[in-house]
């Protein structure tokens, strides 16, 4: 069968754009290599920062330790798309909010950071973990 020039670059073309569509992203990692899943923290701190973006939000607590000393913990979450599912958005936590944050610690000894399981706002409202 002999194909005629135009239906030729039809097919090439349908191809080449075949290519240039988005698929989905099937290369997102895991957390474990980052956190410890073994251990769990729980802190208490004034809530600085909420960043509602892709690929992750972020929440970032000002704690005090037992010396005095203020750090700077970094709280990440599940992705936004299910975090708008259980009706989380960018004004879900406001600057001075005291919350308890119960997590996985970050692998890197010397950083403050956790895998966000569970948090419990000032007035005892639980707010699930994000990760189911």
């Amino acid at each position: 069968m002999k194909l005629n020039r135009s239906v030729f670059l039809a097919i090439i073309a349908a191809t080449a754009g075949y290519q240039l569509l988005p698929v989905p992203a099937g290369a997102h990692h895991s957390t474990a290599p980052f956190y410890d899943q073994t251990r769990t923290v729980v802190i208490r701190g004034v809530v600085t920062k909420w960043t509602f973006v892709n690929p992750h939000p972020f929440l970032y607590v000002d704690v005090t330790d037992e010396q005095g000393e203020t750090q700077e913990w970094v709280i990440e979450f599940s992705g936004p798309v299910r975090l708008q599912k259980m009706g989380w958005s960018a004004e879900f936590f406001k600057p001075g909010e005291i919350i308890t944050a119960t997590g996985h610690p970050p692998r890197a000894e010397g950083t403050y950071g956790m895998f966000y399981p569970e948090i419990v706002r000032e007035d005892g409202t639980v707010i699930p973990s994000s990760q189911f």
